[in-house]
C-alpha cells in the first residue's frame, strides 16, 4: 500500500468512527474539530461559520395497522402528531392520478425503484405534492431501492414540501400496510417527539500565498453514518488540500467544509461569501458524493460485495475542463465520460452558478443515504485512482503566474 492509499483509508476509518453524521450531532462536530484541526496543521488558516439547523429527538415514529407496527423515520423540517398519534384509512398512492383517494387519508407513497436522496426529485415531489393537495392528513413515503431500508430524503428548509407530518418506511416493511389499505382497515401514525434548533458550521480557511487562487469543498454531513457518501469526499479533500499546498506554491488555496448538506446545501450557500473572487480562481474542485464505493452484484439470489467500484457515479465539469476531464479519469468506471453539471443534485452547481469554473465526482451507489452505507462498503484501492485522477486535472486546470499574466494582459 503506497502512502496516498495508507492515508485515505485512516482517514475513511477516522470518518466512520465518528458515527451519524446528521447535522448538529455529536459525529459532525467531532468530525469538524477534526478537520480543522487538520487544516491548521497543514498550515492552512482556519475560521468556522456557526449557525443554527433543526433537530428531532424521536420519542415514538411508527405506523400501524393490521396488527403490524413499523418504526419510521420522521421527515425533516418534522412536523410531530400527538403522543396518541392521528389514525385514519391509508391510501396507496403510486402515480399522481393516484392522489385523488388520498382525501381524508393517510398517503402510503409508493415511490418508483431508484436511488432515492432528495424530497425535491422528480420522483418524489409531484406525489408528495398531489396527495397533499388532494387532501391527505399525512404521507408515508416508501423509497423503494436495491436495500429495502430507509432511504433519508434531503430538504430544503426555505421551502418545505409540506406542512403534513411525514414519516419515511422502510420498502422491507411495506406489504402489511398494502394489504390493510387494501382492506380499507385503519392505520395509526406517530411522529411524537421533541424538535428543536442546534448549531452546526462550516470550516473553511485559507493559504493566503499569491493573486491566483485555487479552491477545494466537500460537505461533511448526512442522515446516517454516509461513509461512502461524505467519508470518501473528505478523505480526498484532506489528501488534495495537503497536495495542493506543495504543489502549486505560487497560488493561495481556498478551502470550504460544509455543514447541512441535507437541507439542500443550506451551509454551502452560507460559506459562499468567503470565497476567493470567480475571475481569480483557476479551479474550483469540489469533492462530491461516494468518489468510490465497492461495487455489488445481486443474481438469483446471491449478493455478495466486489472489491471492483460501482460505476454509478459521474464526473460533472465546466466546458473548458472537458477534454482534460476525459483524459485525467480515463479508466475509471463511470467516470470516463464528462457531464454538464446537472443543477441541484450537487453543491457544485450553486457554486458555478456564481462563475467559477471546476469539476466534481458525484456517486450514488447501491446504499446510498441509507444505514448500510458503512465502512465495509468503501476501500482506499478503489479512492485512490479517484484521488490522482483529481490531481491529474487540477494541473491541466491551474495556470502558472506567467500563463495568466499572459492571459490577462490586452
Amino acid at each position: 500500500m503506497d502512502d496516498l492509499t495508507r492515508r485515505l483509508k485512516a482517514d475513511l476509518e477516522r470518518y466512520a468512527g465518528f458515527g451519524d453524521m446528521v447535522s448538529g450531532g455529536r459525529g459532525d462536530l467531532a468530525a469538524a474539530d477534526w478537520i480543522a484541526g487538520r487544516m491548521t496543521d497543514m498550515g492552512y488558516a482556519v475560521a468556522r461559520q456557526a449557525f443554527d439547523v433543526p433537530c428531532f429527538e424521536p420519542a415514538e415514529c411508527t405506523l400501524t395497522a393490521g396488527g403490524f407496527t413499523a418504526t419510521l423515520h420522521a421527515q425533516p423540517p418534522v412536523t410531530c402528531t400527538s403522543p396518541a398519534g392521528l389514525t385514519a384509512p391509508l391510501a396507496v398512492v403510486r402515480s399522481a392520478h393516484d392522489a385523488d383517494d388520498a382525501r381524508g387519508c393517510i398517503a402510503l407513497i409508493v415511490l418508483p425503484y431508484g436511488r432515492h436522496a432528495s424530497m425535491q426529485s422528480p420522483a418524489v415531489q409531484p406525489l408528495a405534492q398531489a396527495a397533499a393537495a388532494a387532501g391527505a392528513v399525512a404521507l408515508v413515503i416508501a423509497p423503494v431501492g436495491p436495500t429495502g431500508r430507509i432511504m433519508g430524503l434531503n430538504c430544503s428548509l426555505e421551502e418545505p414540501m409540506t406542512p403534513l407530518p411525514v414519516g419515511l418506511l422502510a420498502p422491507a416493511e411495506l406489504e402489511p400496510f398494502l394489504a390493510a389499505a387494501r382492506s380499507a382497515s385503519p392505520a395509526t401514525l406517530v411522529l411524537h417527539g421533541r424538535g428543536a434548533m442546534r448549531p452546526t458550521c462550516n470550516v473553511h480557511g485559507v493559504l493566503d500565498r499569491g493573486p491566483r487562487w485555487v479552491a477545494l469543498s466537500t460537505p461533511r454531513t448526512g442522515w446516517f453514518g454516509c461513509v461512502s457518501e461524505r467519508g470518501t469526499g473528505t478523505a480526498a479533500f484532506l489528501a488534495l488540500a495537503e497536495w495542493a499546498a506543495g504543489r502549486f506554491p505560487a497560488h493561495s488555496v481556498f478551502f470550504m467544509n460544509s455543514g447541512a448538506h441535507e437541507y439542500h446545501f443550506a451551509g454551502a450557500h452560507r460559506a459562499m461569501r468567503f470565497a476567493p473572487p470567480p475571475g481569480d480562481t483557476d479551479v474550483w474542485v469540489h469533492l462530491g458524493a461516494s468518489l468510490a464505493t465497492r461495487g455489488h452484484v445481486e443474481f438469483r439470489g446471491l449478493q455478495r460485495m466486489l472489491r471492483s467500484a460501482d460505476s454509478n457515479r459521474i464526473l460533472m465539469t465546466s466546458d473548458r475542463f472537458r477534454d482534460a476531464a476525459s483524459e485525467a479519469f480515463a479508466g475509471l468506471s463511470g467516470l470516463e465520460c464528462p457531464a454538464p453539471v446537472l443543477d441541484g443534485v450537487s453543491e457544485l452547481a450553486t457554486i458555478l452558478s456564481r462563475g467559477y469554473e471546476g469539476f466534481a465526482v458525484l456517486g450514488m451507489p447501491r446504499a446510498f443515504h441509507t444505514r448500510e452505507d458503512t465502512l465495509d462498503t468503501v476501500d482506499a484501492d478503489l479512492l485512490a485512482p479517484v484521488v490522482r485522477a483529481h490531481m491529474a486535472l487540477m494541473e491541466a486546470a491551474v495556470r502558472s503566474p506567467r500563463q495568466a499574466l499572459i492571459e490577462a494582459s490586452p
